[in-house]
């Protein structure tokens, strides 16, 4: 299996159950990854009966973090009362723990998916509003899901704002999008897809927004880079995109890694 990695680099966004269930070794992987020169990582929940089972699968690794959230297609599946009073409730008995690797430290990933249309927009609405809340509750990030739903978005951010900032996920929309995300104080996040040759404006966006507002992530086992396509995706191929953006922005890897540090430690405090 390869790996392309640099002493620092930080994997904002993996699925480490999803990598387990697709038959990946996901904690050999992992302890591989961090070997090589990988520093932190986030595992991203996208429903409640998830977080033990993640925390179980990754108990030991001291530089993941966890995240947890409802999916937009879990409005499908029980109602927004329930599926806020359960997150709620596994945010207060994880977060009682001494153990800071052990807890919940982001809300996500939530959203928006007007792509497949899971319930209703007006369902994803009030679920995503809602776990926006919860997160200004308990002062976490969130990591947003957004796909075709830019507008819709931005208006929900504009009403519900993430008092403690926040990271668009997977970023996959132009720059006049990007400049309205980054006016609301969230950051961007990228995935393997802006190294997609014909992703050129996805570059430019990556070229332009400001250094302090991004942040690299696998989306493990989905979206492979280039170098690396029709290959399962983990976090050990974070490097291929970390050198995609540092080209776009004309500067050197080292640097760029340093500043992608930076960005982590002030939104997520790990320490």
């Amino acid at each position: 299996m390869e790996y392309h990695l640099q002493k620092g680099m930080i994997d904002t966004h993996f699925h480490g159950l999803i990598m387990d269930r697709k038959k990946i070794d996901c904690r050999a992987v992992l302890q591989k990854a961090f070997d090589t020169g990988l520093e932190y990582a986030i595992d991203i929940g996208t429903q409640m009966e998830d977080i033990e089972v993640r925390f179980e699968l990754l108990a030991g690794f001291n530089n993941i973090l966890f995240a947890a959230g409802n999916y937009p297609s879990e409005v499908e599946k029980d109602s927004i009362q329930n599926l806020i009073l359960e997150l709620e409730k596994n945010i207060t008995a994880k977060n009682s723990l001494s153990k800071k690797n052990r807890r919940i430290s982001a809300i996500g990933e939530i959203g928006l998916d007007w792509h497949w249309n899971y319930g209703t927009k007006r369902l994803q609405t009030e679920l995503f509003e809602a776990q926006i809340e919860l997160a200004n509750k308990y002062k976490l990030p969130v990591l947003i899901h957004n796909r075709e739903a830019d507008k819709e978005i931005i208006e929900i951010l504009k009403k519900t704002p993430p008092a403690a900032g926040g990271i668009l996920h997977c970023f996959s929309s132009d720059y006049h999008a990007a400049r309205s995300f980054l006016d609301l104080g969230l950051s961007i996040s990228f995935a393997g897809n802006v190294t997609y040759k014909k992703n050129i404006e996805l570059r430019e966006v990556a070229a332009k927004i400001p250094l302090k507002s991004i942040f690299i992530e696998t989306d493990s086992p989905y979206l492979s880079p280039q170098k690396v396509s029709g290959k399962t995706n983990h976090p050990g191929h974070i490097g291929f995109t970390y050198e995609t953006i540092a080209e776009c922005r004309k500067m050197p890897v080292d640097e760029f890694i340093i500043s992608v540090k930076d960005n982590f430690l002030k939104l997520f405090n790990p320490e």
